[in-house]
């Protein structure tokens, strides 16, 4: 069955800053081309040697037949290159798509049962570097199960995890496929810097006022979308604004990541007429889901954002 993956929204997990921080990893390694990207038929893929973001290189001798996912991310990937029926756990946070809240489950993203994983029996676990503790995953490696981790850090490099974990799961092809259709529709979806650059806020919590700041994903979905990230002179990840940080800030827009634990504004911070989104009613909830989750539905959240500050450089292309 194949899942196409678009801007409806799952189920929302988690509370934003944990859920944020799952993803939060080292810069992704390298090989040569030919490891990363094998462009034979499946049945010759294999043996196969690749390294992950780890530097850890995991060597499959066949096509894996039994595939554990430790993050929601992967698990969105294993759907979207249409391996799901090798899928024999998932965390309790993968719900999407649907049908993935069905499949088994080995605990969560920072506390995955290793028992439970070992007794699935994989021929692969897919991780990710910073979400899963590094002594679970060296437990699992320890019961001679293979485990893969990916840590994108951009859109690039989920779109590098897509080739690769198709790679992995023997479709390359399918892999190279929907990764060139990701990044088509990212392309599409940029806007270049302007005259009329908004300056934005993505919020993760609201009470306190948190935003991301600069290299976090919603830095770069700002910064692609055509917008100035509002948050990044307080030179953190994850900022907590005061309202005195609020008030210079001075957002024209306001996007806030949807997630249980994050509530609407309270009256004491949107009476400040001074914040031009407040002014301007320009607050929009996006679902978080898709915004803190490096898979396939990151595109969604550019195109999201995109749409949003188009709308704001629309109503305000009268102003100078």
């Amino acid at each position: 069955m194949r899942v196409s993956f678009d801007t409806r929204s799952g189920r929302r997990c988690g509370h934003a800053l944990a859920a944020l921080l799952c993803f939060l990893s080292l810069t992704s390694a390298s090989l040569p081309a030919r490891a990363f990207y094998p462009t034979r038929s499946p049945s010759d893929v294999f043996p196969l040697a690749m390294k992950d973001d780890r530097g850890a290189v995991v060597r499959l001798p066949s096509e894996p037949r039994r595939v554990v996912s430790l993050a929601p991310s992967m698990t969105e990937i294993v759907f979207l290159l249409g391996r799901e029926s090798a899928l024999v756990g998932t965390t309790r946070y993968c719900d999407f798509p649907p049908a993935a809240r069905k499949l088994p489950k080995v605990g969560g993203i920072s506390d995955p049962d290793v028992e439970r994983i070992v007794s699935a029996t994989p021929d692969l676990v897919l991780c990710t570097s910073d979400g899963n503790p590094r002594e679970k995953v060296e437990a699992i490696e320890g019961m001679r199960i293979r485990a893969f981790c990916a840590a994108p850090q951009d859109l690039a490099g989920i779109f590098d995890s897509i080739e690769r974990i198709g790679a992995l799961l023997g479709v390359p092809s399918e892999g190279k496929r929907q990764a060139g259709v990701l990044r088509r529709r990212a392309s599409l979806a940029r806007r270049p810097a302007s005259g009329k650059a908004p300056r934005v806020l993505f919020v993760v919590s609201t009470n306190p006022v948190i935003a991301a700041g600069r290299g976090t994903f919603m830095d770069e979905l700002i910064r692609l979308s055509g917008g100035v990230n509002a948050s990044v002179r307080l030179g953190t990840r994850y900022p907590r604004l005061s309202t005195e940080d609020l008030l210079a800030a001075a957002p024209d827009v306001i996007l806030v990541a949807s997630m249980v634990g994050v509530d609407r504004f309270k009256p004491e911070v949107t009476r400040w007429k001074q914040v031009p989104a407040f002014r301007d009613g320009a607050v929009d909830y996006v679902d978080g889901d898709i915004v803190t989750r490096p898979g396939p539905r990151m595109v969604d959240a550019l195109e999201t954002v995109s749409r949003r500050l188009d709308r704001w450089r629309a109503a305000n292309a009268g102003r100078r």
